[in-house]
């Protein structure tokens, strides 16, 4: 059987069906990439300005922010698998401020009383032992040394 050659024609048809598709192949690479965004990462995350007096008046109005807290620990309780720490920060070192951090955060920095750090924290609400509501927790997302 003879093989029929292609015409220069033929060719410059295919060439708008070829660009075509490569731009097709693009754009779901682009679609792709924008909708597995990796989520913020707490250094990525808007910091707001954190404030003791704020968390003291109303903590649940600060829910769902994230806070970079340059701080010095202060106490350290372990509850389960997590550590109840108690900070102080430097614009207010009477008060104390309770972080949650969970297992795993930490990330290789060791936490010591009377050493500061920077926390990455998220403030949530969440449930006692008895179920009930409680307000304004400072959950830990990430630690740093100074």
């Amino acid at each position: 059987m003879a093989r029929k050659r292609r015409s220069s024609k033929d060719k410059k048809s295919q060439l708008p069906m070829i660009l075509g598709s490569v731009g097709g192949v693009g754009a779901l690479v682009v679609a792709a990439a924008m909708i597995m965004k990796p989520s913020e990462t707490p250094e990525s995350a808007p910091e707001s300005r954190f404030s003791i007096a704020d968390y003291r008046q109303d903590a649940s109005r600060l829910t769902g922010n994230s806070y970079r807290l340059e701080a010095r620990i202060e106490n350290i309780e372990s509850i389960g698998n997590e550590r109840l720490v108690a900070v102080s920060l430097p614009n207010n070192a009477q008060e104390r401020l309770p972080l949650v951090v969970p297992n795993g955060v930490t990330n290789r920095v060791n936490l010591t009383r009377g050493d500061s750090f920077v926390f990455y924290v998220k403030c949530r609400n969440g449930k006692d032992e008895q179920g009930l509501d409680v307000k304004g927790i400072m959950l830990v997302e990430k630690v740093e040394n100074m």
